[in-house]
């Protein structure tokens, strides 16, 4: 008996929705469908189909076609089910350095055919990061492609071209009708698991077509894709070399969900090709899928591009990385304040490294030159946060040493502290932020953390914070500190605001030492006891165990900050 009791997923306002892009589409080229649904040679006559991009309605093995413009084509093609993770600008920056490596195109495809996944604004999200991240796509859902016609880079407004393209696997006989419900096919993966089987069962469906298509009703089954058991797929993957799986380890893939869309295996080859992608540069998660993807090209008649699955990215124990062990979405780092340029470069440099060099410290610029699918590793890249700190410190340097970038940064660092101090942004001088960014440019981790050790700059340290109190503890000694404090505030107090000129202020640092120490001797013995008194003056003057170069800060604070800030601190002491 017909196996046709499962409930029905195909609602009438999805069949509207697709008649109506399906009628779209077809009235934008002047052609009409009654029905909203057009034969694939009807579509054929569209541009979206012309032999540019597609081989004769034949499926000889060989094709016809060639690239678009014989340019490389390459995607990034997410979907939506969350903010863009580490792992997803890792992609997406590899596409794109070898597009631009080779004077190519990239492409932004958002692959939304999973409803039940797809997270509201998420779409937006990895749009945003890509232009954070100062990678912007070529093409995509707001810059459409003006020399081909491409209706929509979004998979959910593309639904009738697929629907023609299973329909022409089911005429060619390389695919089948399955009425098969949810429940069974659960109950078949159950079976499967108990026994222990490693191949794929192959669906009874496939041999009931005749009474399926003369019994099932649209929303009643599925369309999967026809394996032949006995072959073999092989392919040459850029970065895991030979590949090869027998195709008894590959199921019959469902193509066509009930409801009317199609799964990533369908999508993602037609638009492909579709839209002409020469390379295909994805995570490695998707290796085992590529025989399926193969297949689907055979099946076609059309030139399989070219195939590089990226390694996996592994946390500290070498797990996959994974949302449970760490921070793996770009927008956490965007919030922590790593700079765009570091975070790509850190990106740049989990699986892939450039030839014959040590260098690790890139510009994007300098990526898109050295870039090549051939020296990207095969093994998976552990994410050590401690490396991107330390290029963090490296890029903020790069950009604070060119002007253009460094009034860029500025303005973040003046945001900040408004923000975090709570002081007025008029009362900020340009000149005098500059001088105290320059103090402490060798200390800055991460731009949104600069306040804490800008702040000495700006306010009077706080005495009784828990920072504070841990460096009393460390620093004060209630028996010699305060007479080292007064007599560095004596000898401080007797230069000139022209003499607060960081050799001098360590000059005089020094001269106290011999002033609190007669009996030191040796130039170790006085070193010594100044870097205490320093570490007794940081304490005073910023109530910070981490700043600049003390010195150059009390040149930066002039005479008139610096004594104010150790009578303050004093006071409170």
């Amino acid at each position: 008996m017909l196996r046709l009791n499962i409930v029905k997923l195909y609602n009438n306002s999805q069949s509207v929705i697709n008649n109506r892009f399906l009628t779209t589409t077809l009235n934008q080229h002047n052609s009409s469908s009654s029905s909203g649904i057009g034969t694939f040679s009807q579509l054929s006559s569209l541009s979206l189909f012309s032999n540019r991009y597609c081989t004769n309605s034949n499926n000889s093995s060989k094709s016809n076609e060639t690239t678009i413009d014989n340019k490389v084509r390459v995607r990034y093609a997410p979907s939506p089910t969350g903010m863009m993770h580490l792992g997803g600008l890792r992609t997406a920056l590899f596409n794109y350095l070898f597009a631009k490596k080779n004077n190519g195109t990239f492409i932004l495809r958002i692959e939304d055919t999973d409803r039940a996944r797809t997270v509201e604004g998420s779409a937006k999200n990895l749009e945003d990061c890509l232009t954070w991240a100062g990678i912007p796509y070529d093409e995509g859902p707001a810059r459409p492609a003006t020399h081909i016609d491409i209706p929509s880079y979004v998979q959910s407004e593309r639904l009738a071209i697929y629907q023609q393209h299973a329909d022409r696997l089911l005429e060619q006989g390389y695919a089948y009708r399955c009425v098969c419900t949810p429940e069974e096919l659960e109950n078949a993966r159950n079976l499967k698991a108990k026994k222990g089987a490693i191949m794929p069962e192959r669906c009874s469906c496939a041999s009931m077509q005749d009474k399926i298509r003369a019994e099932a009703k649209p929303g009643e089954f599925t369309i999967r894709m026809k394996v032949p058991s006995d072959k073999t797929t092989k392919f040459t993957d850029v970065v895991k070399g030979n590949v090869q799986f027998s195709n008894q380890q590959i199921d019959d893939q469902i193509l066509m969900k009930s409801d009317g869309f199609p799964t990533y295996h369908l999508a993602s080859v037609v638009d492909d090709h579709l839209m002409g992608i020469t390379h295909i540069i994805r995570g490695e998660e998707w290796l085992n899928s590529t025989p399926k993807h193969i297949l689907l090209y055979e099946y076609f008649g059309w030139k399989t591009p070219v195939f590089a699955h990226l390694p996996l990215l592994l946390n500290s124990d070498k797990s996959k990385l994974s949302k449970r062990q760490g921070d793996v979405s770009v927008d956490s780092y965007i919030n922590k304040g790593y700079l765009p340029e570091a975070l790509v470069n850190f990106v740049a440099l989990l699986g892939w490294s450039p030839s014959e060099s040590n260098k690790e410290i890139f510009t994007l610029d300098e990526l898109v030159d050295g870039f090549t699918l051939e020296s990207i590793n095969k093994s998976g890249s552990v994410v050590n946060i401690e490396r991107l700190d330390w290029m963090n410190v490296n890029h903020i340097r790069l950009l604070l040493a060119n002007d253009d970038s460094y009034l860029v940064l500025a303005k973040q660092i003046k945001d900040s502290l408004v923000q975090r101090l709570a002081i007025d942004e008029s009362s900020i001088d340009d000149g005098y932020l500059k001088r105290a960014i320059h103090c402490i440019k060798e200390r800055i981790v991460k731009i949104d953390e600069s306040y804490t050790l800008l702040a000495p700059f700006f306010v009077h340290p706080q005495m009784n914070s828990e920072q504070a109190m841990k460096m009393k503890e460390k620093i004060w000694k209630s028996d010699v500190s305060p007479a080292q404090a007064n007599q560095l505030l004596q000898n401080l107090s007797e230069l000139d605001e022209s003499q607060y000129q960081s050799d001098v202020i360590y000059q005089t640092l020094q001269s106290t030492a011999r002033t609190l120490y007669p009996e030191l001797k040796t130039d170790k013995e006085i070193t010594g006891k100044t870097n205490q008194l320093m570490s007794v003056l940081r304490y005073l003057i910023t109530a910070n165990p981490t700043g600049g170069n003390l010195p150059l800060t009390i040149e930066t604070l002039g005479k008139s900050k610096t004594l104010e800030r150790i009578n303050h601190s004093l006071n409170q002491i």
